[in-house]
């Protein structure tokens, strides 16, 4: 279904070095080459690790079983080999913490662990979160899912920095009531968009409903479309790209073609029309996977990145924006699923905001170019 890359764009190599790290950078790469900053696939923070929730559990527990020859019996490396990915150094606290209890009771990282103790993690509190009365717009609601159209500038979680603010903040005020009649009731996010893009998200009302999105979404069964506005005139009318996307060596916040620990990255882009003055066009994306930037850092890769995108080459600044200043113009058109409970074929859609569509306007843009 794929082929390679396109003929004339090649997929560069980072090798440790072609970015010119500087002395401090050059200090801090490990090992393996890669920079001490960079995490593998795998490697776990401690703000991944579960938390206690009000009203769900508070605790693991769970028996030791057998220990083989050349098993760790230390305490924290058991630890270690049980919850991988997650550091010595954070389990060892958890441990200092009093949280790690040996039948019942504390006790200390270099305790050596017997066949058939019981071990409890007391978790750490999970952090309240605030009901705000952040606006959005219901595409669609039933007693399983809720579609709504993400307004751009917030973020769709709440992350370090950011606890308040964000559409989760909104989901809370929005079924107040009832979260207050039911503390169980469950807001199931299942996917999610940048800060900057606006368009159309669903989440889940119940477990089931959460499980089955996540799985359609997780082995990509969920069909999606994205309206971007980019610079250039693109010499095609379709064209895919197949190029492998991960962690950029010389900027941790972006993503590159090639990159450290790359997965490959799929995106069909649409022609839809061309602005007035040449100078921009309107692409449909469809992306295959759901790679962090993809159809940002495709679109560079083919030489037109989108517009308001200064992160990968784009510009929020153009004598031809008539005096705006563009966000990163992407928008999530439309998804199509199937509804977890009827298992019919559902296909949610989310206007284009009038922040695009004034952009549009005053490039040139036919009005019916959406269509």
């Amino acid at each position: 279904m794929f082929g390679q890359a396109s003929a004339g764009f090649t997929v560069p190599a980072f090798p440790m070095g072609s970015s010119h790290p500087s002395r401090a950078e050059r200090m801090r790469i490990g090992k393996d080459g890669a920079p001490a900053w960079f995490y593998p696939p795998g490697v776990k923070s401690k703000y991944d690790f579960p938390r206690a929730k009000e009203g769900k559990r508070d605790r693991l527990e769970f028996a030791v079983g057998e220990r083989h020859p050349g098993k760790p019996r230390r305490l924290d490396k058991y630890l270690q080999e049980r919850f991988p990915g997650y550091s010595r150094s954070f389990l060892q606290q958890m441990i200092k913490d009093q949280r790690v209890l040996i039948n019942s009771k504390p006790t200390k990282a270099s305790w050596h662990i017997s066949t058939g103790e019981v071990v409890t993690l007391l978790l750490y509190p999970g952090g309240k979160k605030v009901a705000e009365d952040i606006p959005f717009e219901v595409v669609c609601q039933d007693e399983h899912i809720l579609a709504v159209a993400k307004p751009a500038g917030i973020l769709v979680h709440p992350a370090r920095g950011h606890k308040t603010g964000t559409l989760y903040n909104g989901m809370l005020h929005y079924f107040r009531d009832k979260l207050a009649a039911d503390p169980s009731f469950h807001i199931g996010t299942v996917h999610r968009l940048d800060e900057e893009t606006s368009g159309i998200m669903v989440y889940a009302l119940c477990a089931k409903a959460h499980k089955e999105l996540a799985r359609q979404f997780e082995h990509r069964l969920v069909k999606k479309t994205y309206l971007c506005l980019v610079h250039g005139a693109p010499d095609f009318t379709e064209k895919e790209i197949d190029a492998p996307l991960g962690v950029d060596p010389g900027n941790r916040v972006a993503v590159a073609v090639g990159g450290l620990a790359a997965r490959t990255a799929q995106t069909r882009f649409v022609r839809l029309a061309v602005s007035r003055c040449g100078g921009f066009a309107l692409l449909r994306a469809h992306p295959f996977t759901g790679r962090t930037h993809q159809i940002r850092v495709h679109a560079q890769a083919l030489g037109h990145p989108l517009v308001g995108d200064v992160l990968y080459g784009g510009l929020k600044e153009h004598p031809a924006f008539g005096g705006l200043v563009p966000r990163v113009c992407l928008h999530a058109e439309s998804l199509a699923l199937l509804h977890p409970a009827t298992r019919l074929p559902l296909t949610l859609r989310a206007a284009l905001p009038e922040d695009f569509r004034a952009l549009m306007d005053v490039l040139g843009f036919d009005p019916q170019a959406v269509r």
